[in-house]
């Protein structure tokens, strides 16, 4: 690792630890924790801190109100506990992005570049998230509310609404290679991505969580475009037998239009 990857790793830590120390001591916070990459343990040396702070019931009408939903801005409030960690060079927030409920802002840290995702979450409506990194709790905290399973229906429509959609972005796809648009190309490659693992969860009888995860890279020849684009198509076509056998309804012969349209590109 280079010296300034290392600098900044460290300096990630310091952060953390600065963090987790001051708002320990501070009466107004119940319990702190990090979601995301680090509570999955795939943090990178780069990937950045999803904080989330529950607020004591008697201060969360002041810091976890929310005057706009979305706005490059925050509250005189929340502006303080921020600073107390560095100078925001870019503060933004989208509070529908705390899915526990409560406020988001997106802290980009001048001196560091880094950048912490706020949740701060009243105690009324906080639980312990699962997976999560626990830094500290003064209280002992609910368990996550229990969320029935899919039905067996609910799965089978799911699956095939996805593999549906999954050969529609498809042949769309291949409309962005002949057109050499290659930047659309590479974002219909993650939703055809993202239909697979909806379908593969579905299938299990599972929700999925979100996650930026992706095997798509940077294909830069006519030959890796084309093959990436069959090898999604050939997962997909590995699935339809079991959305099937599940119930659900699949397209007639998708993989035979694709491979048309494919054939232009000749």
């Amino acid at each position: 690792m280079s010296e300034k990857r290392t600098s900044y790793l460290r300096a990630r830590e310091v952060l953390l630890e600065h963090i987790t120390t001051t708002l320990k001591q501070d009466r107004r916070f119940i319990a702190a924790w990090l979601a995301g990459s680090h509570a999955r343990g795939e943090q990178q040396w780069f990937s950045d801190l999803d904080l989330h702070v529950v607020v004591a019931e008697e201060y969360s009408e002041i810091l976890c109100a929310q005057p706009w939903s979305a706005g490059a801005k925050t509250t005189p409030e929340r502006l303080t506990i921020f600073t107390q960690f560095g100078e925001p060079a870019v503060i933004y927030e989208v509070h529908a992005n705390n899915l526990v409920g409560g406020t988001f802002t997106y802290v980009l840290y001048k001196e560091t570049a880094i950048n912490v995702d706020w949740m701060l979450i009243p105690q009324s409506r906080a639980y312990l998230e699962h997976p999560s990194l626990l830094l500290f709790s003064h209280a002992n905290l609910p368990e996550p509310p229990f969320e029935e399973p899919p039905s067996r229906e609910e799965c089978a429509e799911w699956a095939s609404t996805q593999v549906g959609f999954f050969w529609m972005i498809a042949a769309s796809n291949v409309q962005n290679l002949l057109h050499g648009d290659l930047v659309q190309y590479h974002t219909l490659l993650c939703w055809l991505e993202d239909n697979i693992r909806e379908t593969r969860a579905a299938l299990k009888g599972e929700r999925t969580h979100f996650s930026r995860a992706s095997r798509i890279k940077l294909y830069c020849t006519r030959e890796e475009q084309i093959a990436t684009l069959r090898s999604l198509c050939d997962e997909m076509e590995s699935l339809i037998p079991q959305v099937i056998t599940l119930g659900g309804y699949v397209p007639a012969s998708p993989r035979s239009v694709i491979e048309k349209r494919l054939a232009l590109l000749e």
